[in-house]
């Protein structure tokens, strides 16, 4: 399998970095695939390799100081990679495929950067086909004292440093550059997704209505069940579906945060799911039948 890079400049600073991978008859429209924090486009890869052999034009999506990317600053939170990286990427995976629109599949806070985007700027979803988030939330990871605890001292830690250390949060596979996990522990400590101006997520889900699937972990102490079923439920979407994977739906185990997109579970559990949902909705072979 051949790949190829492209990084994008920003014109207010920083850049993005796209990894096609390739394929040379690809079906439907193009996927971005986007990680999630303290992570870069490795933990993605083996998902967007999965989709590009069922025969999608897969694009692998670092932002934000990730792997290759370079962040526009230090002190930049998730709304700005939101607005900034996230339309970048799309703009760039547009220009060289010539199609109009892309499916837009995340792991955890990477699903916040679409969901954000649309909720402040609905008219954008003419661009983007379909939403796959899976452990994505904003609310309900600080419940209880132990959680509590832990997403104040995440907050604390981000703020006096400036980053998160990857020794804070062992989950992912690298430290988080800016400041941007001590917004999330805010939202998770408030129980409340709002900008810092005031405008409130949550709601404004209610303006997405392009197809979603929500996928979430039954032991995911990160994303918990609850808080992503409240991102679901929010979301206006009539085809819209959601998935608990754990023992009781019939899967192998209760996944955990990062189960639900690494290891052999994943890839046989999980992809195939994303795959066939995206096999259903997708444009040009509804359009060949």
């Amino acid at each position: 399998m051949q790949e190829k890079q492209y990084i994008v400049e920003m014109e207010n600073g920083g850049n993005v970095a796209l990894y096609r991978l390739n394929n040379s008859n690809p079906i439907g429209l193009p996927l971005v695939i986007a990680h999630g924090t303290i992570s870069n486009s490795e933990a993605v890869r083996g998902l967007g390799r999965y989709l590009t052999q069922l025969g999608f034009d897969c694009w692998l999506f670092e932002w934000g100081g990730h792997g290759q990317s370079t962040a526009f600053s230090k002190q930049q939170d998730f709304e700005y990679p939101a607005f900034n990286d996230l339309p970048a990427a799309i703009a760039k995976i547009i220009q060289v495929t010539g199609q109009q629109r892309v499916y837009y599949v995340s792991h955890s806070g990477g699903g916040h950067l679409a969901l954000m985007y649309l909720a402040r700027n609905p008219e954008r979803q003419k661009k983007i086909a379909g939403l796959v988030t899976v452990g994505a939330q904003a609310t309900d990871a600080a419940l209880g004292l132990k959680y509590k605890a832990r997403a104040l001292v995440l907050w604390w830690v981000t703020n006096l440093f400036g980053r998160t250390p990857r020794v804070l949060v062992l989950v992912g596979t690298e430290g988080e550059p800016t400041r941007l996990l001590a917004q999330w522990s805010k939202w998770n400590l408030r129980q409340k997704w709002m900008g810092e101006d005031g405008f409130d997520y949550m709601n404004g889900l209610a303006k997405i209505n392009i197809p979603a699937l929500s996928l979430a972990g039954s032991n995911d102490n990160i994303a918990p069940v609850s808080g992503c079923r409240k991102v679901y439920e929010a979301l206006g979407s009539a085809d819209k579906t959601w998935l608990v994977c754990s023992i009781s739906n019939n899967f192998s185990k209760d996944f955990t945060h990062g189960q639900l997109i690494y290891g052999k579970a994943a890839k046989y559990e999980i992809y195939p799911r994303i795959g066939e949902w995206l096999m259903k909705r997708n444009d040009r072979l509804k359009d060949s039948t």
